[in-house]
């Protein structure tokens, strides 16, 4: 008999337990993987998983209830913005290769990234529309003459691709504005195509036009580099430009 009342003691204790993890919830969130490490943070104890947009949680009701409550905070759609290019100082009429003088006949312009909306306006400005903490591209290219040579000695003359990429990805936090910048770049050099990256960080109030750096130009330079310095193209004078970027709300 007092081997039964035991089992009877452990089973009521189990069917006691188990409703604490059986209730399960699904909740469709914005950001998956920030919402979904926010809330393992929060409540160690709460079973959290992603699924596409979706957070599946598991746990007792008052956690469910808890859980759910915090994430009627977080759950926010990302803000729209505004993000604005353009470039001070006078460009050669002659220059090629970043995009900045007036030859159109040889650049072309690419458009990818998460933007909504690209347009170009006479004055070397840009404009692109897209979402706090998501990243855009603006890239830039031109198509520079290559000779290849033949195994029997003869030579043919091509059209190279140098496209030079800058991603921006402006994340709005209270009343400041953080863009994180970083540029691709392509360089021909004795007809070979040479490639690198670069990155920095400007900060500041949002409306407000952000010094990125300085873009510099000459006849034997060809491509684009980020940082303190800005150089690319090639033309027959040298100019030395400033690029600048502002963040509105939309």
């Amino acid at each position: 008999m007092r081997r039964w009342r035991g089992f009877g003691f452990w089973l009521l204790w189990g069917l006691w337990c188990l409703p604490l993890r059986a209730e399960v919830k699904v909740i469709p969130v914005f950001e998956t993987q920030a919402a979904a490490q926010t809330l393992k943070d929060l409540y160690p104890d709460l079973g959290v998983s992603a699924m596409g947009n979706q957070l599946v949680l598991s746990g007792s009701a008052a956690q469910l209830q808890e859980a759910e409550a915090a994430l009627a905070k977080l759950n926010q759609p990302p803000q729209s913005l505004l993000i604005e290019w353009r470039v001070d100082g006078a460009s050669s009429s002659q220059q090629a290769g970043v995009g900045l003088g007036q030859d159109a006949a040889k650049r072309q312009w690419l458009l990818e990234g998460n933007a909504q909306q690209y347009q170009r306006s006479q004055n070397d400005s840009w404009q692109i529309r897209g979402l706090s903490g998501r990243p855009v591209l603006l890239q830039m290219g031109t198509y520079q003459p290559v000779t290849f040579y033949q195994w029997n000695g003869g030579a043919v003359v091509g059209m190279m691709p140098l496209v030079n990429g800058l991603y921006a990805t402006a994340t709005l936090i209270g009343d400041r504005v953080q863009i994180a910048l970083s540029s691709e770049q392509a360089r021909l050099e004795q007809g070979t195509i040479n490639r690198g990256q670069s990155a920095t960080e400007v900060s500041g109030a949002p409306g407000q036009w952000l010094t990125v750096g300085e873009l510099s130009t000459s006849a034997v330079q060809q491509g684009s580099s980020l940082g303190t310095q800005l150089q690319g193209g090639n033309g027959s004078q040298s100019d030395r430009q400033t690029l600048q970027i502002r963040v509105t709300r939309q």
